[in-house]
């Protein structure tokens, strides 16, 4: 299996071509919006088919990450992961004021937020400096992915309500597609209020053609849905149900698709788990990135992950045979 735990062999892994990714250290917005000598963006416009993104939340923790080796052990440096807390300030001003002089609905939805929440220090200020800052990138991400491409944002119910207004104002209403809900199991809680059991992700597209394989992430019918069917002598189950034609006397069959059904929007997987767990603390479970991957990207295809993390994005789409 493809893991991040030596970033520096992984374009020596097998079954993809040589020119299988490329990994850049630094901000996103710096490297999406950077221009080489020759005056070439390092990304340039529509070459993205797939982008997915696990932003900091602005859950105010800071994350002090231990990476494990492959055999389970501590590793013998510990690095300052990224702290999660977004003020205002000089940098985060300078994002806003380009984002209004480009004007259009980007701007005036930010304009309407700052109306609620205001950059005055605290909760409502650092929330709208964690918008500005989403909003700055996500409108490069948009300049990036084709017009055939998806992007799936990761995000949780502290800032998910309003992620969803400016994803709204960079991609367009018409171009939402799913607010996904990753259910997973947690033990503990407060005695204040119900136990956090799930993350929120938006599928939003650029247009209205699109790669969607749904036949590739088909899931298993449940046991009691087979044996509540029939099946013909060559084995097909169907259900049987009254004709369309409002007669009460004709019945016709409707068969089940023989590979399982399309998945809903609540997806029931499982926190990441054993070999595959690195330390890093907001690490994903591969079996989410294949899901994403497998439906909205085809082999040979380019993947895009901004906020990087411990590499999950990467080990998948490299194993699916995508580039990155």
């Amino acid at each position: 299996d493809a893991t991040m735990t030596d970033i520096k062999e992984v374009k020596a892994l097998p079954a993809v071509t040589e020119d299988c990714g490329t990994l850049f250290y630094g901000d996103c917005l710096n490297i999406l919006q950077r221009r080489g000598l020759d005056g070439k963006r390092h990304i340039k416009d529509e070459s993205i088919d797939l982008i997915y993104l696990d932003p900091p939340f602005n859950s105010n923790r800071i994350y002090n990450v231990i990476f494990q080796e492959p055999t389970g052990q501590g590793a013998a440096s510990q690095i300052k992961g990224f702290n999660d807390t977004w003020t205002w300030n000089d940098d985060i001003a300078e994002e806003y004021e380009t984002l209004k002089t480009m004007g259009g609905k980007v701007a005036d939805a930010l304009m309407g937020l700052e109306k609620i929440l205001g950059t005055a220090p605290g909760y409502s200020g650092n929330m709208f400096a964690y918008l500005v800052m989403m909003a700055s990138r996500l409108v490069e991400m948009r300049r990036v992915l084709k017009p055939t491409g998806s992007i799936y944002l990761h995000c949780n119910q502290t800032a998910g309500h309003y992620i969803k207004i400016v994803m709204d104002a960079v991609f367009g209403v018409e171009n939402f597609g799913n607010d996904i809900i990753w259910s997973y199991t947690k033990v503990g809680g407060t005695q204040k209020k119900f136990m956090k059991s799930h993350d929120i992700i938006f599928r939003y597209t650029k247009t209205n053609h699109f790669v969607f394989n749904m036949d590739a992430v088909r899931e298993p019918y449940s046991e009691s849905l087979i044996k509540s069917l029939k099946h013909d002598d060559k084995g097909s189950y169907y259900t049987r149900g009254l004709g369309t034609d409002n007669s009460m006397n004709r019945i016709e069959k409707t068969y089940i698709h023989p590979n399982g059904r399309i998945p809903g929007d609540v997806w029931e997987i499982s926190w990441t788990i054993g070999k595959e767990r690195l330390g890093y603390p907001t690490q994903k479970p591969e079996t989410l990135l294949e899901r994403i991957i497998n439906a909205s990207s085809n082999e040979g295809d380019v993947v895009l992950d901004p906020f990087c993390g411990c590499g999950t994005t990467i080990a998948v789409a490299q194993r699916l045979n995508r580039k990155w």
